[in-house]
């Protein structure tokens, strides 16, 4: 008995779940209106903050990275492509042949290097048509440059409020309301 009263006289952990509120707003007085009226419905905003940000341009495209740039040019990949796919036709072409008997090499005796003598060969036609193909494709039609993306602006005040999860979506449609550019729940 002295342990279950020991045990219930300490204090309990707070354990109660939270959730942030983080909005990003363009004046300063806005960010102060939303703590205002959070406060109104019940939000504890004594642990909230507000931060002044602003990203210079060097950051801000530093965010953009451009997606699908190959190590390899375009004509390279094409000659590989073309020459593994020639040598898989031209091994299956030279495997027919040499069974029925139709080409024979003095050279080269045997199905092994019958096999490899029709890979070779083409492996190298198919780089070359491969090749060839991409570079009249590159000539043809010159890339154009994409149009710049429109960056979103991130300056301004970020606002972060600690509150329990059935005030979320109250608190969420106040900082919509005053016009936050971003908000993250």
């Amino acid at each position: 008995m002295t342990g279950q009263a020991a045990e219930s006289s300490r204090p309990q952990p707070d354990n109660r779940e939270y959730i942030w509120l983080v909005a990003l707003y363009e004046f300063e007085a806005r960010a102060e209106e939303l703590l205002e009226r959070l406060k109104a419905i019940g939000v504890d905003t004594s642990e909230a903050t507000t931060v002044r940000v602003e990203i210079d341009d060097n950051l801000r495209g530093a965010r953009y990275v451009a997606m699908n740039e190959s190590a390899l040019s375009p004509v390279t990949r094409s000659a590989v492509t073309g020459a593994l796919l020639g040598g898989s036709v031209a091994l299956l072409i030279g495997l027919v042949v040499y069974a029925l008997g139709l080409f024979m090499l003095p050279i080269f005796a045997g199905l092994f290097n019958h096999a490899l003598f029709s890979v070779i060969i083409g492996a190298l036609v198919g780089a070359l048509i491969g090749s060839s193909l991409s570079s009249a494709k590159l000539r043809k039609s010159p890339q154009s440059k994409l149009p710049k993306m429109p960056q979103p602006t991130s300056e301004g005040y970020l606002v972060a409020v600690k509150m329990p999860p059935p005030l979320a979506e109250r608190a969420e449609e106040i900082a919509r309301g005053l016009g936050a550019k971003e908000i993250l729940l």
